[in-house]
């Protein structure tokens, strides 16, 4: 095995995530965790909840 093989987030279905883009995840990084049967993005951020001091940061 390969020890520069990374994982990827393939397509993010969270159309309300302020990480989406296109159905792509621009988050910087994921943290995902299992609950029951079901993986859950624990990076999830409701796109509304993004003031306007919290884009100003984001692009510095």
């Amino acid at each position: 095995m390969n020890d520069d093989t990374q994982s990827m987030v393939s397509r993010c279905d969270a159309t309300t995530c302020r990480f989406n883009e296109d159905m792509n995840c621009t988050a910087g990084q994921v943290e995902i965790s299992m609950s029951g049967q079901t993986a859950q993005c624990l990076t999830f951020a409701p796109a509304d909840a993004m003031n306007e001091s919290q884009s100003a940061r984001a692009d510095n």
